[in-house]
């Protein structure tokens, strides 16, 4: 995997902590600006004790690797308790966007995709299967 040399890889560092400022995002990050936790408020659903039921406050881990901005150079936990196809119980994402992640895609960007995300699940690839049925399954409609 390429490295970009450590001075441009530490500029870019202070740019997507720069652009994350910037953003209102409600976040920390640690001295050398390669891990951030990101809290935010969205409508998704949690399991507690066999009930599904809404949650609204979300924490997020992403975690720039030294081959940053490469793929296969981040990795995103989600922290807080989500019932959600594409979140496994130990709370790594799989979302396309790192997938198919290119160069030019910041902390900024990935944040947005997991808002995204939580208003389209994909649960034909899922990492929680059982939120995946969920999902799938047909909801009632309540007709007045």
């Amino acid at each position: 995997m390429p490295f970009l040399p450590e001075n441009i890889w530490r500029r870019r560092l202070e740019s997507e902590f720069e652009e994350m400022l910037e953003s209102g995002f409600n976040f920390t990050s640690n001295q050398e600006k390669t891990e951030y936790v990101v809290r935010f408020t969205k409508k998704a659903l949690q399991k507690q004790g066999g009930v599904i039921k809404p949650v609204f406050n979300h924490e997020i881990k992403i975690i720039l690797k030294r081959d940053f901005p490469y793929p296969n150079s981040v990795e995103v936990f989600w922290l807080s308790p989500i019932f959600h196809p594409n979140i496994a119980l130990d709370g790594k994402v799989c979302i396309q966007l790192l997938n198919k992640w290119s160069e030019n895609q910041t902390v900024k960007s990935i944040v947005l995709g997991l808002e995204q995300l939580l208003d389209n699940p994909n649960p034909l690839s899922p990492l929680n299967k059982e939120a995946a049925e969920y999902f799938l399954k047909p909801k009632p409609r309540i007709v007045l």
